[in-house]
């Protein structure tokens, strides 16, 4: 099991003490940049939009994204299945 770590990262401005592991320390500072990176993007397209009405769009927005993903992935699962069992079947035959 990986040893705790703090891990301050900057994030729409405030700074964040949070604890994680080594492991995953790069996950999380890739996540800090990636929602850095969408709120700074929202806010060159909609510049006089409330910040926290921003926050709430880019949350919406990777949320789509991360349901999309799940999406994706149980259809792949339902497929590993559906091979699976036409290579049992297939397995019978021979």
């Amino acid at each position: 099991m990986s040893e705790p770590i703090t891990v301050e990262l900057r994030v729409l401005g405030h700074s964040f003490r949070l604890v994680t592991t080594e492991k995953e320390k790069a996950d999380l500072e890739r996540a800090a940049l990636l929602l850095n990176d969408k709120y700074d993007e929202f806010r060159r397209k909609a510049p006089r939009v409330e910040p926290s009405k921003i926050i709430i769009m880019v949350a919406l927005e990777l949320m789509q994204e991360v349901l999309s993903m799940n999406k994706t992935l149980q259809e792949y699962a339902h497929a590993e299945r559906l091979l699976a069992n036409i290579i049992d079947d297939v397995a019978e035959l021979v």
